[in-house]
């Protein structure tokens, strides 16, 4: 027994020690990425913002206090800064963000305009961000570091993102909204109204409805103007220069003919540079003059249609369709975007229900796989559920994606180990079932 605790008290001892040397090594490692980051790191300076006020980047976010100034040590490349004003009852308003390329020992400054609860660059101009780069020792002190522990999980969410991609895709105004953003359109007068719809009156003259009016009907109207008329009077109400009711118009309420609802209601319309420009994904999954057979061959098998975009939105560039799946993610995951979701799922669907292509595309899939094992970190598991249906959108588009790996006789064989082992892992992990086939995915038949 005494052997066997020296035994036991000397592999303590020497498990200690290396956990102690560890442990050691890890603090001299991030004191030495500290240092650089301080010395190499962008500088995200803030001014004005509330307190109270939600502030985050990437996949961090805290709540602003007295003396919050801004973010520093930021690590150059791909970054999402997100804001959110909050109401004196602690509720958050809809989230907004912008996309940034932080370049190394670049100091950005943004303002908060309270008018519009937004941060904006309006009167920061070139002297202003010199003076903040001056001045960031006195700084320092209100500048939040960076939390570098999170960097890893965020380059593996957005290695794919270019600075190309996101110019073309974000929306016109640099702005990530999780409100869809609406505006009126122009409403048209009454005079315009009459002219392009006949529903629609407006007071006329007399001489005009003597043109226009048959003499019965002119007699009737003289009747109800004189009587109307009398009765103002009596109200001691004002009159029109036509003889009827200030704001009433020219016939009587039982009378009087319906606005349509496009003058009663303003007409919304998106706002063109506040939306996302993602890539379109073809309608037409088909060659021009395919056959009827061949049209059921490329509905079920999509291979034509990834080849298409591939070459008709990304220049052939395979890199760039998986930089849009994750910026969707990210638009979604952090910016609280709906529609960016959708589109995830889009490309998502699309890159699964291919088999021919499994060939011919080898390192997109095999990136493809990986992208997909990191964002499915993110979510939980039952997220993809249709409350309607019950079905898992997931496991019934991956069921498709691994019975593709299988049937391609010409796939790459580390790209068919690669997947299944992945159908393995979301097996164990999530407990999915991928042996059943959802009559979503069954073939269509088209008659000749």
């Amino acid at each position: 027994n005494k052997f066997n605790w020296q035994i036991a008290s000397t592999f303590s001892v020497r498990h200690m020690r290396q956990y102690s040397i560890a442990a050691s090594l890890r603090m001299e490692m991030q004191a030495g990425v500290a240092r650089r980051l301080f010395a190499e790191g962008a500088v995200l300076v803030l001014v004005d913002v509330p307190e109270r006020a939600e502030v985050g980047i990437d996949y961090n976010c805290w709540t602003v206090g007295p003396r919050f100034r801004g973010i520093k040590m930021i690590p150059p490349g791909f970054h999402f800064v997100f804001y959110s004003a909050v109401s004196r009852q602690g509720q958050p308003a809809p989230r907004t963000g912008f996309f940034h390329f932080f370049q190394s020992q670049e100091v950005l400054v943004k303002r908060w305009d309270p008018r519009i609860e937004d941060l904006t660059e309006e009167g920061i101009t070139a002297q202003t961000v010199e003076r903040v780069r001056a001045g960031l020792r006195d700084l320092d002190s209100s500048l939040g570091p960076y939390p570098y522990d999170s960097l890893k999980k965020w380059v593996s969410l957005t290695n794919h993102i270019s600075q190309e991609l996101v110019a073309r895709v974000q929306p016109v105004n640099g702005k990530i909204s999780s409100v869809t953003q609406l505006q009126s359109e122009e409403l048209p007068t009454p005079m315009e109204a009459s002219d392009s719809n006949p529903t629609f009156s407006h007071p006329t003259s007399k001489s005009e409805e003597k043109s226009e009016e048959g003499e019965l009907e002119r007699e009737w109207k003289e009747e109800e103007d004189d009587k109307r008329g009398e009765e103002a009077k009596e109200a001691g109400e004002n009159l029109t220069p036509g003889g009827v009711f200030a704001g009433v118009g020219e016939f009587p309420s039982s009378h009087k003919p319906e606005r349509t609802d496009t003058l009663q209601l303003p007409q919304l319309k998106y706002k063109a540079e506040a939306a996302l420009r993602f890539s379109e994904i073809p309608k037409q999954k088909y060659p021009d003059g395919a056959t009827p057979s061949q049209i059921t061959l490329y509905n079920m098998d999509l291979s034509y249609t990834l080849t298409t975009m591939l070459k008709r939105c990304y220049g052939n560039n395979e890199k760039e369709i998986l930089g849009e799946l994750q910026f969707a993610f990210i638009c979604f995951i952090v910016g609280h975007v709906y529609d960016a979701f959708e589109h995830w799922k889009a490309l998502v669907k699309l890159l699964c229900s291919c088999e021919e292509a499994l060939h011919n595309y080898t390192d997109l899939f095999t990136n493809f796989i990986s992208v997909l094992h990191f964002h499915l970190k993110e979510i939980p598991e039952d997220f993809f559920i249709d409350i309607v249906s019950r079905n898992n959108f997931l496991t019934v588009t991956l069921q498709v994606f691994f019975s593709n790996l299988e049937s391609c006789t010409t796939a790459s064989r580390a790209l068919v180990k690669r997947g299944l082992q992945f159908r393995e892992n979301l097996t164990k992990r999530y407990k999915w079932d991928f042996s059943t086939e959802s009559d979503e995915f069954a073939p269509t038949v088209v008659d000749v």
